[in-house]
């Protein structure tokens, strides 16, 4: 229904206005009345998705630094080259235990077996090292040639070592006094024990009983260090001589 208020004349025309569209309004309730809420009053809201942070960056001499002990001319040279580093270790462990030796009870540790044959190894995984690390054919020579001596040097480390060990309280060792061991008593020998009851003032037990120590612990050190590296080194001989022949050194 319209008005006579809602008509407009325009040069004679009367216009009526076109209806208004009817104004929907909603209420939300907010008190928590009795009133079931409508499923279009609210709406979850959805937490801000975070981009990933970027990935760290590093550095190219950090890298590189990284990956020094990773950089092989072969991929096979890894296993020698950690075969050297557990030689090294080895060697570096007889050698300062025969130099321990040396300053402490030289009579215990004869000929400084420890001391030349462990210098031979250390050479050795020293040229090994440095053999898988740039695989230069010269070097595979010189380590395989080491490792053969190497071989040959821990057979007669190991005889001596056992023979050291073996000795120790007896009177047939070449460099211990009959007299002088006086802590250690390898068997009965009345005349002896007689002498050093007489005589106890005199010595001093307590150094003594430490180089008897060092010596035993030296030689039984050297005895299995000297196995151990012999078989590694014949690992090593084998895996060089596989890098001879397929870079056609021969």
């Amino acid at each position: 229904m319209y008005n006579n208020k809602d008509k407009r004349s325009y040069g004679g025309a009367v216009y009526h206005p076109t209806p208004s569209a009817p104004s929907l309004d909603i209420t939300i309730n907010q008190n928590g009345g009795g009133g079931s809420p409508s499923p279009y009053a609210t709406s979850r809201r959805q937490p801000p998705m975070h981009a990933p942070p970027p990935p760290p960056t590093y550095s190219s001499s950090h890298y590189s630094e990284a990956m020094w002990i990773d950089r092989f001319p072969r991929r096979e040279n890894r296993g020698m080259f950690r075969l050297c580093l557990v030689q090294t270790l080895l060697s570096a462990v007889v050698l300062g235990g025969g130099i321990w030796c040396y300053r402490s009870t030289p009579a215990y540790c004869p000929y400084y077996s420890a001391i030349w044959t462990a210098s031979i190894f250390l050479l050795n995984s020293v040229v090994g090292s440095l053999a898988a690390k740039i695989g230069s054919p010269n070097l595979y020579i010189a380590h395989m040639t080491l490792s053969l001596v190497s071989i040959m040097l821990c057979v007669v480390s190991a005889i001596l070592s056992a023979r050291n060990w073996d000795l120790v309280g007896t009177y047939q060792h070449p460099r211990i006094d009959r007299n002088s061991a006086f802590c250690l008593i390898g068997q009965h020998d009345a005349p002896r024990i007689s002498h050093i009851f007489s005589h106890m003032d005199k010595y001093d037990f307590g150094q003594c009983l430490f180089e008897l120590k060092v010596g035993v612990a030296v030689n039984s050190v050297q005895f299995v260090v000297s196995v151990i590296v012999a078989f590694l080194n014949m690992l090593s001989f084998f895996m060089c001589l596989r890098r001879a022949c397929s870079c056609n050194c021969f």
